[in-house]
């Protein structure tokens, strides 16, 4: 009695567990027969040349104990070819598209978990894991994720409907986050954005609330036409009098130090003045961002994105100026009359769902510091982004870069995203504190 040929047809572009379970099932019935699809159909069909070649393919599956012949297929087979084969049954995965009639066809569950397009998210994520070796103690950004890649593609502000999607989707997530009406994203850096947004809304009698580096910049942000008073955190209980408006860092990042944002809010309050927050070191870690009139920051540190995108957050009660610029205009940002931080946003597309679980590695990473190293940790006011220790922080390994602060500190800083690619915090075995 005549052995019946049986084909399985597949393209096994990346050849897994799935393919021999079908292959090992398929020959319960028969002289096992595998029709690959030659590459040349697999890009005109899927849009991509697969990762191994027909001929590599061809070798490996022709290896396998299973398989008794490998012939080159079309993308949908028919009868014609089951016919040129002498094929008397075609078995397939549940995804089954092929013309054959159903007495010739048996279809069989695809295995769960399994697939060329989650070997090939393994893939990725194992790159970014790799390339995440070096400990980074810096504020941001600190790692890239495989998540960051995963909506990486051409993408365009007008006209393009899936980008329309994504910014849609980004931008409630932020203005979520942020507690604010309105939200503009822009290319650059949060000092920009920082910047922007002081000459389109801060004007008047202005406080500046002094904590360290990132907040005494502001002054050098504000238009000339203000007025400033400086004062230290500390001291805010002590000012008097009516301002237009209070400016602080929710996060100092260059000492480790967060302000009491309420506290702050009802000074203002008080003074009768609007809240602007640097929110670069807070935004996505902390909370009460919503307490702010306006605010600014980027895509890399608490939202965990790529560099690249910056954006300015602000009430609907406001109303930016008009600025007699062209680039340097909010109406030229939140009109996109500009190019804008396409990529940097898909990054953040991919982060958003995964966010409360980095933003847990954050909280991880900084609590095994904070066991370890609690009797020279400065205990007051500590942001989640990093903490401040009483000591000289080194690196056991050559692939380590330590956070240089612009503060001048008699202690180190260390920030806490270098790990969150990973449930596996590893800090304390790369690090010692003298």
């Amino acid at each position: 009695m005549k052995q019946k040929r049986i084909m399985v047809d597949m393209s096994a572009t990346l050849i897994h567990h799935g393919h021999i379970r079908l292959l090992k099932k398929s020959s319960e019935f028969g002289k096992v027969v595998v029709g690959l699809t030659t590459d040349e159909e697999i890009f005109t069909n899927k849009g991509y040349e697969p990762e191994i070649s027909f001929d590599h393919r061809k070798e490996i599956l022709e290896s396998i104990k299973y398989v008794d012949e490998v012939v080159p297929v079309p993308w949908l087979l028919d009868d014609k070819v089951l016919l040129k084969y002498d094929i008397d049954l075609l078995v397939h995965g549940s995804d089954n598209s092929n013309l054959i009639p159903d007495s010739k066809l048996k279809v069989f569950p695809r295995t769960k978990g399994i697939s060329s397009s989650v070997i090939r998210q393994n893939a990725i994520r194992s790159i970014t894991q790799i390339n995440n070796q070096k400990l980074m103690l810096t504020p941001g950004p600190a790692v890239v994720l495989h998540e960051n890649f995963q909506y990486l593609k051409p993408l365009f502000g007008r006209g393009d409907k899936e980008y329309e999607n994504i910014s849609n989707a980004v931008t409630n997530w932020i203005k979520k986050l942020s507690g604010q009406d309105e939200l503009v994203s822009m290319q650059g850096s949060a000092t920009l954005a920082l910047e922007l947004s002081m000459f389109s809304f801060v004007s008047g009698k202005i406080l500046l609330i002094s904590t360290g580096y990132y907040s005494d910049r502001l002054e050098k942000l504000l238009p000339n036409n203000c007025s400033l008073t400086i004062c230290k955190y500390e001291d805010i209980g002590n000012i008097k009098g009516s301002f237009d408006w209070v400016l602080c860092a929710y996060t100092e990042t260059s000492v480790a130090f967060k302000v009491d944002l309420q506290n702050v809010k009802d000074k203002s309050e008080k003074l009768g003045a609007r809240l602007f927050v640097d929110a670069t070191g807070s935004i996505g870690l902390e909370d009460k961002h919503e307490l702010a009139d306006a605010m600014a920051f980027s895509s890399c540190k608490g939202l965990f994105g790529l560099t690249g995108a910056s954006f300015v957050a602000y009430k609907s009660n406001l109303n930016p100026k008009k600025l007699d610029t062209f680039y340097f205009n909010l109406d030229t940002q939140k009109n996109k009359m500009v190019t804008g931080p396409y990529h940097a946003i898909a990054s953040l597309y991919g982060v958003m769902n995964k966010h409360d679980i980095l933003k847990k590695r954050v909280m991880n990473s900084k609590k095994t510091i904070l066991n370890k190293y609690h009797k020279i940790v400065r205990s007051d006011n500590q942001p989640l982004l990093c903490t401040y220790l009483e000591g000289e922080v080194k690196g056991n390994d050559d692939n380590i870069v330590l956070y240089s602060p612009r503060s001048k500190l008699s202690g180190s800083v260390i920030c806490h995203f270098g790990e969150i690619h990973s449930d596996k915090v590893n800090i304390l075995n790369r690090i010692s504190v003298k």
